[in-house]
């Protein structure tokens, strides 16, 4: 079919409407089309349209085509924003895969709440996907590709062009007489995408006309098995987790059978919006957590997660990042203990710590081992590490506690223990010690409460 701006209102009449539309604009064929289309109907849509444009700063002329759509935004009378983002390009995942994930960060950042953010992509870039998940080996979740619309950020995303064709948008753009942006990186063959669209496709529509249209029905039967697939997971985590959905249990989740394990695995980080892996990592993690046994606790590492287990219970987690110095003097005031560790702080009339130990100062630092220390009631000095362990602290944190030291002496671990010279009597003052934020430290020993992460 043709496409016309006309066909824009019916394709977005949903329930419930937005509160406004705020368009991904690239400045490239696709996203000029759509703008310029929307702009014509623009009363028929009856809500506030914007447009913003991603400097992800990655070419010589990225400042020359932010400048470019804001002209051609303010030619059309639309609100226009632009925001520049970092990329990284030691980033693990790629390049490419940097660029999308700052970019949907930004875009998510700005999103209103009940906006709709548009993008221009169509059914070519639907079968494109579908091509390229299908030669990594991806399963129902990769092959469903871009679903139309779907929650995102404070609103939605939608897609309303993934019906149609790319000539048919080109067609749409020599009949207005549309300038565009022409990235010189999309001629790159080196890329697989850029490969499959200018090697591989017109080969295969010549052969096939209506391959997007039925790779996108194709898609759609994945997206629906993806759909049962993540019912599935969830009841089973409701099963699995109960209570407590920071860590799986791995008996349970091995007595699944290995496929609905892993099935749970992939459903379990989506909801903790973490990466997923491939299937030979969500292999290598249940393998390598049915055979740790004792203190031992083996890790599988993918771009964004580490995934741990231990005594029975599988973690995962972004990457930890090294532990910031911590001050000399510290008297009991908030306290941001920095990588993502939570803050420190006091609560004055209650607790065990004697408060003149703060009034004075104690030095806060990380542990390193070696420390003892004697507990209220005991007659000896304990090795902290031993204390550790018993408690039920996961190995990969006890080098993460922060310990309150008093003249050189060890007063206080954490909020977890307070040693008995540094505990206040009963008619001394006191204070509390809290830790919030605290990450996950751990397996739910009976003397040390979980932190949610």
């Amino acid at each position: 079919m043709a496409f016309s701006s006309d066909q824009l209102p019916d394709i977005l009449r949903q329930q419930p409407p937005p509160t406004g539309l705020l368009v991904a604009f690239s400045g490239g064929r696709d996203s000029t089309v759509l703008i310029h289309a929307l702009a014509a109907v623009r009363d028929r849509l009856a809500v506030p349209l914007r447009a913003i444009h991603i400097n992800h700063d990655l070419h010589a002329d990225a400042a020359h085509w932010a400048r470019r759509c804001k002209d051609f935004a303010a030619s059309l009378g639309i609100d226009y924003i632009s925001r520049s983002v970092a990329i990284d390009p030691a980033d693990g995942r790629g390049l490419e895969a940097a660029a999308r994930a700052a970019r949907y960060a930004a875009l998510d950042a700005e999103l209103r709440p009940g906006e709709w953010l548009l993008t221009a992509h169509h059914a070519d870039d639907q079968l494109e996907t579908v091509l390229l998940q299908l030669l990594r080996g991806g399963g129902p979740a990769g092959l469903a590709a871009m679903p139309a619309r779907a929650p995102f950020g404070a609103g939605c995303l939608v897609r309303p062009l993934l019906q149609f064709q790319r000539q048919e948008l080109a067609a749409y753009a020599d009949a207005n007489w549309l300038e565009f942006i022409d990235d010189p990186s999309n001629t790159d063959r080196q890329r697989d995408r850029n490969y499959l669209r200018h090697e591989i496709l017109p080969r295969l529509t010549e052969r096939w006309p209506a391959a997007a249209a039925t790779v996108g029905r194709a898609a759609r039967h994945a997206a629906q098995a993806k759909a049962l697939l993540a019912d599935l997971a969830a009841l089973d985590l409701a099963q699995v987790a109960q209570t407590d959905s920071e860590t799986l249990p791995l008996e349970s989740v091995l007595a699944l059978g290995r496929e609905r394990a892993e099935n749970l695995l992939r459903h379990w980080l989506t909801q903790r919006k973490l990466p997923v892996p491939d299937t030979r990592r969500l292999d290598a993690l249940l393998s390598q957590a049915a055979e740790a046994a004792g203190d031992k606790a083996p890790q599988v590492l993918w771009p964004g997660v580490e995934a741990r287990c231990w005594r029975g219970r599988i973690y995962a987690f972004p990457p930890l990042v090294e532990v910031p110095p911590l001050p000399a003097q510290w008297h009991g005031e908030p306290l941001d203990l920095g990588a993502e560790m939570g803050e420190l702080r006091t609560v004055a009339g209650k607790g065990t710590l004697r408060a003149d130990v703060l009034t004075e100062g104690v030095e806060i630092r990380w542990r390193r081992g070696g420390e003892r220390i004697r507990l209220a009631g005991q007659q000896h000095r304990r090795e902290l590490k031993d204390l550790l362990r018993e408690a039920g602290i996961v190995p990969w944190m006890r080098s993460r506690i922060p310990l309150l030291w008093y003249k050189d002496e060890l007063a206080a671990v954490g909020d977890l223990w307070v040693a008995d010279e540094f505990a206040a009597s009963a008619n001394e003052p006191a204070a509390r010690i809290e830790w919030r934020q605290r990450p996950v430290i751990s397996s739910g020993g009976d003397n040390v409460s979980r932190a949610v992460r």
